[in-house]
């Protein structure tokens, strides 16, 4: 768990033992780190400069498999810390996504927030969730993500609902993410990746062809009036109607 203090400039991270914090501050010695560390909690910059890709994988060493978001690039580590709106729409939007794959038994494979890195770009991000669909066959089975042998993700999902000081689209299409479906915490696009890695908005997506982002965004606009569990059943009806559509003029 994280939060940020008033003044955004550091972020929290609860429940670090002390070993984990031994990691964290040896990795990123060089960077002068200012930090306070209090009985598992470990309070250090949000934004951090002047990491190399060394001390980056060192980092990424030290945290193991604890999930903290973040994005690193060209010697800029910044560590996010989710509010709860954001972490809510994420996985609003995950969990549609799992729902209807099980219901049209639809092949996947969910990374969540795994780390997605290149080293020759130097590019690290953790995206909020990711799927693997049409190459789900290449990492059935896989239980660690190899940058060099892997394909990046088909599709991640981003949640932007605060300031980042390392912008993460570009950073996604370096490493060659096809798709992005992406909310500002009041509307969500579906972005695919052109012939000149940009982003660009569509109505469509190769992933899930039958499905509109106004589609998932009638279901989120009910969170505040719904219970999540109807939220998901209704989508689940709407998506179907619209792959049967989809299917019949297919």
């Amino acid at each position: 768990m994280s939060t940020v203090t008033a003044e955004s400039e550091y972020v929290v991270l609860y429940g670090i033992p002390w070993e984990m914090y031994e990691g964290i501050t040896s990795a990123l010695s060089e960077c002068h780190l200012r930090h306070t560390y209090v009985a598992g909690t470990l309070e250090i910059r949000r934004c951090l400069v002047g990491v190399d890709w060394k001390a980056y994988q060192a980092f990424l060493r030290a945290l193991g498999d604890r999930g903290v978001r973040h994005t690193f690039h060209e010697g800029t580590l910044e560590i996010m810390s989710p509010l709860k709106d954001h972490d809510w729409i994420k996985r609003l939007i995950g969990r549609m996504i799992e729902a209807i794959t099980l219901e049209l038994d639809l092949d996947i494979q969910s990374i969540g927030s795994t780390t997605i890195t290149g080293e020759k770009i130097e590019w690290g991000l953790q995206p909020d969730e990711a799927y693997y669909v049409g190459n789900e066959k290449k990492v059935r089975g896989k239980r660690r993500y190899d940058p060099k042998k892997d394909p990046p993700p088909d599709l991640v999902v981003e949640v932007d609902v605060t300031n980042s000081c390392v912008q993460r689209l570009p950073g996604f299409a370096a490493i060659r993410v096809p798709e992005i479906w992406r909310h500002d915490g009041k509307t969500l696009q579906f972005l695919k990746r052109d012939h000149q890695g940009k982003y660009r908005e569509v109505k469509h997506n190769v992933a899930f062809p039958f499905l509109s982002p106004g589609d998932l965004q009638a279901s989120l606009d009910q969170i505040e009036h719904v219970r999540e569990t109807e939220l998901i059943r209704n989508f689940v009806k709407l998506a179907l109607q619209r792959y049967r559509d989809f299917m019949r003029i297919n």
